[in-house]
């Protein structure tokens, strides 16, 4: 293999894993944002039964959090303690509540 074809199929491979890195990180922020606006309608909510599912489905979106940044780690997508930080902050918030 010569350098010409070396290097098309070393930008093809940094154009696929820019993608897949992209796909971990925005699904990150995502995951964040749904969490804390499920948070927040928690905290105004009243209602009894209607907050013990919002704290259900507040926990299944912290588990899937979890879930994507260790696996966003495992693939180096984002660093280690980086990844600590955000998974004790949201942590944190959900036991304050």
């Amino acid at each position: 293999m010569n350098k010409k074809e070396r290097n098309r199929k070393l930008v093809k491979q940094n154009k696929r894993n820019r993608i897949i890195n992209r796909r971990y990180i925005s699904t990150i922020k995502t995951l964040t944002k749904l969490f804390n606006t499920k948070l927040k309608t928690f905290e105004v909510e009243t209602d009894k039964d209607l907050k013990t599912k919002l704290k259900t489905e507040t926990q299944n979106i912290l588990n899937k959090f979890y879930s994507i940044v260790d696996k966003a780690v495992k693939k180096s997508v984002i660093k280690k303690n980086t990844a600590a930080r955000k998974k004790s902050n949201l942590y944190t918030k959900f036991n304050v509540t």
